[in-house]
């Protein structure tokens, strides 16, 4: 008998030992790219504002100068002057609704579809870290605040998870448009984000099952077993090489012609074209350069 308890006092030790273990994985140099995704993904919003508030100046614009140009045709003594100021009027009001449309329309499904997609992305990555950060005990969990998972686990207070801003939730637009640096056309443009164990960056056990991508990740055995691999809940997804991407740099994990990263290819193609939102078009010429001494009299 006292075998017994002494055999079941060491499976019981072995198996909070393993729990301890299985749940120490990515380290701050790692999870915090998350974070950054996730934080600059709010710029899309601003972005679209700004450039959609621009058609609106536009038209303001546009309307003051032809009231401007009205008032002058009515009280001008010379009669081409007189129909020259009224004929250009005629064609600013032409401009100005040319704007207004332009803004309502087209311009707006575009800048519509680039936010949503944007905060689509967000959506899932913040729902992520929201799991991983509530993955924890007292001593383990997912996101460790150190270096090569030597510190101890974090977990999310407000809008900060450890010391990393990381508010996961959408935020007020700014009121300035500002490229997106993480996102770009040949995938993502920051630090690795490892996928394979015992590479500086992970546990030797790869603990963090939302980041599993062979062997019993959510009970499952080799549950990645395949040409691609997906990993951080399904929104991250890669060819099956080098040691299940060991070091991997995000950028390798391009949203250009590739079907699996289709989400980021998606939020990616929104934000370029967010800011490619052109008001020139509609404006006079003159509204993008300094006006004359004449222009100035209206």
């Amino acid at each position: 008998m006292k075998f017994l308890f002494l055999a079941l006092a060491c499976v019981h030790y072995t198996l909070r030992k393993s729990q301890q273990a299985a749940g120490d994985d990515l380290d701050k140099g790692a999870w915090s790219k998350f974070c950054t995704i996730s934080e600059e993904l709010n710029k899309v919003k601003g972005n679209a504002a700004e450039r959609l508030q621009a058609f609106n100046t536009i038209r303001v614009k546009n309307k003051q100068i032809q009231l401007r140009l009205q008032i002058y045709a009515t009280e001008a003594r010379d009669e081409t002057t007189r129909t020259k100021a009224a004929a250009l009027a005629l064609w600013l009001n032409r401009k100005g609704e040319a704007a207004a449309t332009a803004g309502m329309t087209t311009e707006a499904a575009t800048a519509i579809n680039g936010v949503a997609a944007g905060i689509y992305a967000k959506g899932r990555v913040d729902e992520l870290l929201e799991l991983m950060a509530q993955t924890k005990s007292a001593a383990n969990g997912c996101l460790v605040n150190g270096d090569s998972c030597s510190g101890s686990p974090v977990s999310k207070t407000g809008s900060i998870i450890g010391d990393t801003e990381c508010s996961l939730t959408r935020k007020a637009p700014a009121a300035t448009y500002s490229d997106l640096t993480i996102l770009t056309p040949q995938g993502f443009g920051e630090k690795p984000i490892p996928t394979a164990a015992g590479n500086g960056k992970r546990s030797s056990t790869i603990g963090c099952y939302f980041l599993t991508l062979t062997g019993a990740g959510l009970d499952k055995t080799n549950q990645q077993d395949a040409a691609t691999v997906y990993y951080g809940g399904g929104i991250f997804s890669g060819a099956k090489t080098n040691g299940q991407l060991a070091g991997a740099r995000l950028r390798t994990l391009t949203t250009e012609a590739e079907t699996n990263t289709q989400t980021w290819k998606d939020a990616e193609t929104g934000a370029n074209e967010v800011k490619n939102l052109n008001s020139a078009p509609t404006t006079m010429p003159h509204l993008r350069r300094k006006p004359t001494a004449s222009l100035r009299l209206l």
